[in-house]
């Protein structure tokens, strides 16, 4: 029953239209990056300047470029904003559509209804990082024809690729199940959205800027905070077995994949069992 219940959400989540919206977005960004880097590059009064080791060429080319898409979709990027507007827009909506309610009229446990809810998220999650590695690849893929006349498969670890992007997609879940929390409990899209925006974009920034100014004990913490946990464990994609670096570049961490991994988990799991406990308490008469 359970995994019946979560085909049902997935579908009704991949039927929405703003999924697809957010992933044309996340795909057009990862097409608009390095096409501008490119283009840039090729102007005779060009003054881009890359930190990152390699030429410019070597970073918008394969298969250095692969990793663009798959890195600016991580939790503490694109994808969290993504993952916060989408959560927070159709869980709380669903108060207004009476779909719980149709759901525990069917005799569903309500503990049951909101697992299935948010274990449906995990869907949506890969899609928005795919959307954005094969639009990222593809422009890439142009790119690389035209600088070297050829695409260089051999060099490319697909399986390596494969699974950054489920790294990546599992770096979302904290996001979503914040502000999953955030929806259940208010029933309310505003604050869900906005609560969640304001910490992906503001909250953990700030606290970042001021507990690294502290040093020390609470200079550390920062890397323990969803968006740290994310950077460390986004550090281990890679699509080549000789290319680590891309474009977008993760902040060094003390932090070590495991440990990221278990936050990751602990974080969603105790958002999503905060929202059941709110749920179970809440009236959905009327």
């Amino acid at each position: 029953m359970f995994w019946q219940m979560v085909s049902v959400e997935q579908k009704k989540l991949t039927n929405r239209k703003i999924l697809w919206i957010e992933m044309a977005f996340a795909a057009a960004a990862a097409v608009f990056i390095p096409l501008v880097i490119y283009l840039a590059s090729q102007s005779t009064d060009s003054n881009v300047v890359i930190t990152a080791d390699g030429s410019v060429e070597e970073l918008v080319a394969w298969p250095l470029a692969l990793r663009l898409g798959i890195d600016m979709t991580a939790g503490s990027g694109l994808g969290g904003l993504f993952i916060v507007i989408l959560v927070g827009t159709l869980t709380a909506q669903e108060y207004g559509w009476r779909t719980m309610q149709l759901w525990l009229s069917h005799g569903v446990s309500r503990p049951v209804l909101m697992l299935a809810k948010f274990t449906a998220v995990i869907l949506p999650a890969i899609l928005i990082v795919m959307a954005a590695f094969v639009g990222g690849a593809i422009t890439t893929g142009l790119i690389t024809q035209s600088i070297q006349g050829s695409l260089p498969f051999a060099e490319v670890d697909w399986w390596q690729a494969f699974l950054s992007i489920l790294r990546t997609a599992y770096t979302l879940l904290p996001y979503a199940a914040l502000t999953f929390l955030l929806a259940v409990a208010t029933r309310s899209t505003v604050v869900a959205v906005g609560g969640g925006l304001a910490y992906a974009m503001l909250i953990e920034g700030v606290l970042r800027q001021f507990l690294g100014f502290a040093g020390g004990f609470w200079g550390d913490i920062p890397h323990y905070l969803p968006g740290g946990l994310s950077n460390s464990l986004t550090s281990l994609n890679r699509v080549s077995a000789t290319a680590e670096a891309g474009l977008i570049s993760t902040v060094p961490s003390d932090v070590s994949a495991e440990t990221a991994a278990f936050g990751i988990a602990l974080y969603t799991i105790l958002f999503v069992g905060l929202a059941v406990l709110a749920f179970r308490r809440q009236d959905l008469g009327g």
